[in-house]
């Protein structure tokens, strides 16, 4: 078996002098691709594509979350954003003094990794508790190569660790206003065996993907489900370019097995399927004679489901937040509430109008939300939704709003899904596999998108509202994001509106 080269060594066929050190996130990115790795470490800024709002968005809340999770450990000292070197020198520094507390962002350096640690916790008798802070609701498996990395770095710089522990926030947690109860808010689990378990299968990883580092180019891998697991890649674009038209990734709702047997058939375009190709969905099969053929397929049963909904014709929308960190009292972590909903209402006679409500207050949005959307929709008339998350914040209203729940639980019965009829009953090729309403408009009306708006998407709106209602926001920024929150809520609803009518009309 050929010995890997280690730090030190490199293959006699390449120049380099040296590579970079491996960061914990570096020694992640390795573990999902070797390509991605070179990528982090040698290629230009520029091929990474951009970070969506989403993804700031999250970023933003782990951040939030890790600032309120060291109060667990309070009175520590947080090493700041040193450089490296000067990091793990007062870290080492701390670590030396007599009276030990808690260091945050602790810095170490070790087999040629370096970490940060979210919370360095003193154990008493000169030992530490290695503490991984984490904004989601539990464990999740690629949580433990995170820890355990940062254990083998500190044990080998000589720190002595008494447990490796995993902090996240516990969405049971129920928040009564004022500050948060953290032992509560927070769960604190022990994975210290599981840690040390892990370490000795991370070590040939970590040999490994510091060999094509050495090369004046990226290793040959080939696309595949792991460029989006456990994370979407930085350079999925990049690595995605002269990709087949109709790529088997734009086929919806694909597992494993098909999507491996495809592969071990050496198909990797939708058009190449054959039409008995064991596995097949009903959708699939749609998907794949529109591509094939060019044409949109549409099913008869759509107009008549469309022709039976009846008038007044609401079209509704919600905006949700969900933060980590409850805001209103009575709410969970991560529970949605919504603060804005936005309702055209298309008349028997073809008129339109626009009803609309944004919460603007520090204050608990459900109640007043939730009756003036009563008032708007009325008793009469089809509600039309696009996807169930509208039926879903309307149901789960009904049980926090017990003065309107027969209200609600009656608005419920009204609704129908536009998604879930273009999903089962029609598609166009240029859905490129998908069936999000920002996929599937511009496909269909040439003159509408969201291309012009401040906010373009979900999370945007969701971190919006809580900017929008930060007192420290300047009047300006505030009047500026209750008109894009409004902007973007009206395009939702427009947007169902032409969907429908163009779907209803079409031939």
């Amino acid at each position: 078996m050929e010995q890997l080269p280690l730090w030190g060594g490199k293959p006699a066929a390449v120049s380099r002098d040296s590579i970079p050190l491996l960061s914990k996130s570096r020694f992640l990115a390795g573990l999902q691709c070797h390509k991605r790795l070179y990528l982090e470490c040698h290629a230009p800024r520029t091929l990474r594509d951009p970070l969506t709002a989403a993804t700031e968005a999250l970023f933003a809340a782990g951040a939030r979350v890790g600032i309120v999770a060291r109060g667990l450990f309070a009175g520590g000292v947080r090493i700041g954003e040193d450089h490296i070197d000067d990091a793990v020198r007062k870290t080492t520094a701390l670590l030396g003094q007599p009276a030990s507390r808690a260091i945050y962002e602790a810095a170490f350096n070790h087999d040629n990794v370096r970490v940060r640690v979210d919370i360095l916790a003193p154990a008493g008798d000169g030992v530490w508790d290695l503490v991984e802070v984490k904004s989601s609701a539990g464990y999740k498996e690629e949580y433990l190569p995170d820890i355990g990395i940062q254990l083998h770095v500190l044990e080998g710089a000589g720190v002595p660790i008494r447990r490796a522990c995993l902090v996240h926030v516990n969405n049971q947690y129920v928040y009564e206003g004022g500050p948060y109860v953290l032992d509560q808010l927070f769960t604190l689990r022990d994975l210290t065996p599981q840690a040390r378990d892990v370490i000795p299968r991370l070590l040939p990883h970590l040999a490994a993907m510091r060999t094509p580092l050495w090369a004046w180019d990226p290793p040959d891998i080939a696309v595949g489900q792991h460029c989006k697991r456990p994370y979407i890649c930085p350079f999925y674009s990049h690595c995605h370019t002269n990709r087949p038209e109709h790529p088997l990734e734009s086929l919806p709702r694909m597992n494993q097995k098909l999507l491996r047997a495809l592969r071990e058939a050496e198909i990797d375009d939708i058009r190449n399927i054959p039409e008995d190709f064991e596995g097949l969905t009903d959708l699939h099969k749609r998907i794949r004679a529109s591509v094939i053929t060019g044409r949109v397929h549409s099913d008869p049963e759509l107009k008549q489901k469309l022709a039976a909904v009846h008038p007044p014709v609401h079209f509704l929308d919600f905006e949700t937040c969900n933060p980590a960190l409850p805001r209103f009292a009575g709410t969970r972590p991560f529970q949605q509430v919504p603060f804005q909903w936005s309702d055209h209402v298309l008349r028997k006679d073809g008129t339109l109008d626009h009803l609309e409500y944004l919460h603007t207050e520090e204050t608990d949005p459900r109640e007043p939300l939730v009756e003036s959307l009563v008032q708007s929709l009325g008793t009469e008339g089809s509600i039309v939704v696009y996807s169930g998350f509208e039926e879903r914040i309307i149901r789960s209203l009904a049980d926090e709003v017990e003065e309107w729940r027969e209200d609600l639980l009656a608005i419920a019965g009204r609704i129908v899904d536009l998604l879930e009829l273009i999903r089962s009953h029609y598609y166009h090729p240029e859905f490129r596999g998908s069936f999000s309403i920002k996929d599937v408009l511009p496909a269909l009306i040439d003159d509408l998108n969201y291309d012009d708006l401040e906010i373009q998407e979900g999370s945007q709106a969701a971190t919006a509202f809580v900017e929008m209602l930060d007192p420290e926001t300047s009047r300006s920024r505030t009047l500026d994001l209750e008109h894009a929150l409004r902007a973007y809520c009206y395009r939702d609803t427009e947007a169902m509106v032409r969907l429908f009518q163009k779907l209803r009309e079409d031939e």
